[in-house]
């Protein structure tokens, strides 16, 4: 389980998430001594889970992988809500309901409207700092959409993220881009994207494949969860409902993903004891 790979990390007496980065790499935050943000290679792989019945060794090169199946159902954001915090909370709560029978939805909204009310906007960096340090709550307590966080999330669980892995950034390669997603979802990780594409990107409807716009000026966010090497393709989780694409879903083609996908991300989770 999970718990295993973080006891093996103390085996081999490597020092938990407290990495320098290169130069030129992510610029990182550091919280009380603890870096957060990896980028560098060789500690993203050794970082990087393998999720007991989903995941598998990397070298295998399969055909075909999906997590989709353990994915919670495609939300729509609201008017009020914030679209990457959307997909990171889709992220968090896949992480969160491997091991429960019981599945439960994670609040967004709660992660937007903090960042906000202490003077930031919800951008990624900001918003992976915060996870780890205070992560978020379950939607039964702050539903979506919501417009002001209750006081009953003082008293309630937060969920959390250890660390967070930089996979892939503009400038990467394009075949290493596909290279470090495969691999990250062969292992059983959903990868959080931000994708250069035209706004109209949140309105296409009965829509298989994506055709970008080369005036595309947006980061939109998504999530890829799948991928086949037969078509060449990912497949990626929106947040605009499931009359996105088809069924809140839609693929990109690899030749497309190497000049569109701008950044790639693979959250550490904290281990269940």
């Amino acid at each position: 389980m999970i718990k295993n790979w973080f006891f093996s990390l103390f085996l081999i007496g490597l020092p938990l998430f407290s990495f320098a980065q290169e130069p030129g790499k992510l610029q990182s935050k550091s919280t009380e001594g603890v870096t957060i943000g990896v980028s560098d290679q060789e500690l993203i792989d050794l970082l990087m889970i393998t999720v007991p019945g989903i995941g598998g060794d990397p070298r295998d090169m399969l055909r075909r992988q999906s997590i989709k199946p353990y994915m919670m159902p495609v939300r729509k954001v609201g008017a009020r809500g914030s679209e990457l915090s959307y997909a990171l909370a889709t992220c968090l709560e896949y992480y969160v309901n491997l091991d429960d029978n019981y599945k439960d939805n994670l609040s967004p909204d709660y992660i937007a409207l903090s960042l906000q009310s202490s003077g930031k906007s919800v951008n990624l960096r900001d918003a992976f700092l915060f996870l780890v340090e205070n992560g978020t709550v379950s939607a039964a307590i702050m539903p979506y959409d919501a417009n002001n966080i209750p006081y009953a999330v003082n008293a309630t669980q937060k969920f959390k993220i250890a660390n967070y892995l930089h996979i892939f950034r503009d400038v990467t390669r394009g075949q290493q881009k596909i290279f470090e997603v495969r691999k990250a979802l062969m292992r059983g990780n959903p990868v959080l994207i931000e994708l250069q594409a035209d706004p109209s990107i949140r309105n296409l409807s009965h829509t298989e494949m994506w055709s970008p716009n080369k005036t595309g000026s947006e980061l939109a966010p998504l999530i890829v969860v799948g991928y086949d090497e037969v078509e060449q393709a990912f497949e990626v989780q929106g947040c605009w409902g499931s009359s996105w694409g088809q069924s809140g879903y839609m693929k990109i083609r690899y030749d497309d993903f190497e000049k569109y996908a701008m950044n790639g991300y693979v959250f550490v989770p904290i281990p269940a004891y």
